[in-house]
């Protein structure tokens, strides 16, 4: 059976939707001198105005994504800096355990519930742009780049190919809008549509915020730990998604694993550098404490200064343990960051298993229900294109 030409006003459904009703499509050429009995324009490849926003999942999923993320960045530095200082408290400061433990609840300052806060008010900004980016993303169907595929190839409009049922609108956010003539079908195809692409928005969101969580908690309070955790977070994610992967969760799971593998020592090797630093710099003042204690007591015995600084020279080995705390306190903090980014791995392996399978499943909803339409016409056939 041939395919029927499209009047204005024809009902019009996107994989990437989240509403739950079809949307019609409209005429945007000035020139309409081809229109049928009901006095509707028969539409050519030009006519790409939606008449009212998909509320498309790309930017739902990108946003509020992020907000997500950050969201669960803030709540886990938080808890992991209560969880520091009561630990702390607990064990004491007995042992190495004891000593790294009072280090990191020392160093759980305002300047680490600052970042939290300042992350979290991030988040919510994130979301609000999301807000505003879904009601305006089906612009970019006028604004260049969305084009119809499989108009008929020798009828034209107002010297423009025609379009046809079985036409398709590829839209730059990576979705396909096609066209309905059954009012049934594409209300049933709407339905379908959206519930997959909410739900898949829905495990996005999870796993984002699971992720961030787990971000959070990898910089065990410190504030330079959390910092850098923080700007590599979001530069990974906004790096590593865009509309196109989002919309269909594009990369392999090789693809994935060799980028999680790449993030994971990055991330480890800025921290480690960053911890580094930090504990020569609290050893230093260690050393340099203890130093002045052993010069002061023994020029209070009566030695001059220059002796206690000369015999002072000779207690090396009290430092010793200094270096070993410094060394187990790297240990801790890169355990805990590969541990993290091991999670992180596994979180999104398992949430992006269930978001293809969303994906497929709206696909191939998309071919069934095509075909269910394509029995429906406006009695005007295409017998050849």
């Amino acid at each position: 059976m041939g395919s029927s030409y499209l009047p204005s006003g024809v009902m019009i459904n996107c994989t990437l939707m989240t509403v739950t009703k079809p949307q019609n499509l409209g005429v945007v050429r000035s020139s309409k001198t081809v229109i049928n009995t009901k006095r509707a324009a028969w539409l050519n490849i030009d006519d790409k105005k939606v008449s009212v926003s998909f509320v498309c999942k790309s930017p739902a999923k990108f946003w509020g994504g992020l907000g997500a993320m950050l969201v669960g960045i803030a709540v886990g530095i938080i808890c992991i800096a209560v969880a520091v200082v009561v630990v702390a408290a607990i064990v004491g400061t007995g042992g190495v355990a004891g000593v790294i433990l009072a280090g990191m609840a020392a160093s759980v300052t305002g300047a680490t519930t600052v970042i939290a806060g300042v992350v979290a008010i991030a988040g919510a900004v994130s979301i609000a742009i999301g807000d505003y980016k879904v009601a305006h993303a089906c612009d970019c169907s006028l604004e260049g780049g969305s084009e119809w595929t499989l108009p008929h190839n020798k009828v034209t409009f107002n010297q423009k190919k025609a379009l046809l049922q079985s036409s398709i609108l590829k839209c730059v956010k990576g979705g396909m809008i096609q066209p309905f003539i059954s009012p049934v079908v594409a209300h049933k195809a709407a339905v379908k549509f959206s519930s997959n692409n909410k739900e898949e928005v829905d495990q996005h969101l999870k796993q984002q915020a699971w992720m961030g969580f787990v971000s959070g908690l990898s910089g065990l309070g410190d504030p330079i730990g959390t910092g850098i955790g923080v700007g590599f977070a979001g530069w990974e994610y906004v790096e590593g998604n865009d509309d196109q992967t989002l919309a269909n969760e594009g990369s392999t799971a090789d693809e994935d694993y060799k980028t999680d593998v790449g993030n994971t020592v990055r991330d480890n090797s800025a921290g480690t550098i960053a911890g580094a630093g930090k504990g020569s710099i609290d050893v230093a003042k260690t050393m340099t404490r203890q130093n002045q204690t052993i010069i002061r007591e023994l020029m209070e015995q009566g030695a001059t200064y220059d002796q206690a600084a000369a015999f002072s020279r000779f207690g090396e080995k009290t430092f010793k343990g200094e270096f070993s705390k410094m060394g187990a306190g790297l240990g801790v903090g890169l355990g805990v960051g590969l541990a993290g980014s091991v999670a992180n791995h596994y979180i999104a392996k398992s949430y992006k298993e269930n978001k293809v399978k969303l994906i497929e499943d709206t696909l191939k909803n998309a071919r069934n229900m095509r075909n269910e339409d394509s029995e429906n016409n406006e009695n005007v056939i295409a017998s050849k294109s």
